[in-house]
């Protein structure tokens, strides 16, 4: 190579921000290369060892193989996965995490900035000039659902505190989700019982799915349906009624109309717990990340600030609220109230 090539190629490096974007570029190359990677299932095919290129077009089923020798050569410029003779297998430690038996939620992760993420923020400049908002919460609640799997540890504690030391708890749990909720209650407490209500139905078979494998159909029901339009099962009252990231599919003026149901609802010992990522007006990335997104898709809503539902808890009738702080710098908070 001859010197001069180089020294010509330095001008582009010189470039105000150029090497932090350069970078910037790989990090998001790295992450597309692994959500294709894993959807296409050549992740999945390797985390069992080491294929040649012939296995790997025989079990991914490959009809096209030179897009998949395409999508192997990226592996290898990204260092994620290494070729040893004619075989090729995983390398970087990204690719050996989401191939492992334990790494569904960094896949959820990864399909999520890769999807829905990526997708608000390309058509953000037109849905800022009015352009129609996005139709896919309907296909994104699979990935929601095991996104969401990585805050459960975080509530664990939250849910001992609200839940120890009660002779008797029915709870409801809107937005159910997976079901974490209902079960880590039920650790801490044996006398819980309750229902699950969720929308989306791929969720509640598998909430339902959960509950049975736990053992615990005869404490919890999982029920289909929409808070806005309560089903027949929701009959009684809860002694706990939990929203967890619920608050952002209501408009402002319903948030209101649903917290004062909730309040109605509820014994006169009562408890609402509301589980959120609150805005946090630039303080807190992943709040801010979250926002845009909701603010780009139908059905969503901008993130209340922990100020705004406090207000609308007391408007609502609602006289002990109380804040429980997760985790330094961020807004993902839960909320306590009584009557």
């Amino acid at each position: 190579m001859k010197l001069s090539y180089m020294l010509s190629f330095r001008h582009i490096f010189k470039i105000p921000g150029m090497m932090s974007v350069m970078k910037d570029w790989q990090a998001f190359t790295r992450t597309l290369f692994l959500c294709a990677a894993y959807e296409s299932g050549l992740l999945q095919a390797l985390a069992h060892g080491p294929c040649t290129r012939q296995a790997l077009i025989e079990k991914l089923e490959a009809k096209r193989p030179e897009l998949l020798d395409a999508l192997l050569d990226v592996g290898l410029a990204v260092k994620e996965l290494a070729l040893k003779g004619a075989q090729y297998a995983l390398k970087g430690k990204r690719s050996r995490a989401v191939a492992s038996p334990k790494g569904d939620f960094v896949a959820a992760v990864i399909q999520a900035n890769v999807g829905y993420y990526c997708e608000a923020y390309r058509h953000a400049p037109a849905r800022i000039r009015g352009a129609e908002l996005g139709e896919d919460l309907e296909e994104i609640g699979d990935v929601v659902a095991r996104f969401s799997k990585g805050i459960e540890p975080i509530i664990a504690d939250y849910i001992k505190v609200i839940v120890s030391g009660k002779k008797s708890l029915r709870i409801l749990d809107v937005g159910c989700g997976s079901g974490f909720f209902l079960r880590s209650a039920h650790k801490v407490n044996s006398n819980v019982t309750g229902l699950g209500l969720e929308i989306d139905p791929a969720v509640v078979k598998q909430a339902w799915d959960n509950i049975a494998n736990w053992g615990l159909t005869d404490r919890f029901s999982i029920v289909q349906g929409d808070i806005r339009h309560p089903p027949e099962e929701l009959t009684g009252q809860f002694d706990l009624i939990n929203l967890s990231s619920m608050l952002y599919y209501f408009a402002e003026d319903e948030r209101a109309q649903l917290l004062s149901d909730m309040r109605s609802r509820l014994t006169l010992s009562g408890m609402l717990s509301v589980v959120l990522n609150f805005n946090s007006q630039g303080k807190d990335l992943a709040a801010a990340n979250l926002n845009l997104v909701n603010c780009s898709l139908k059905g969503l809503h901008q993130l209340p600030s922990l100020d705004q539902v406090c207000e609308t808890l007391r408007q609502c009738g609602f006289k002990q609220i109380e804040t429980h702080k997760f985790l330094p710098a961020s807004t993902f908070m839960g909320i306590t109230a009584r009557v």
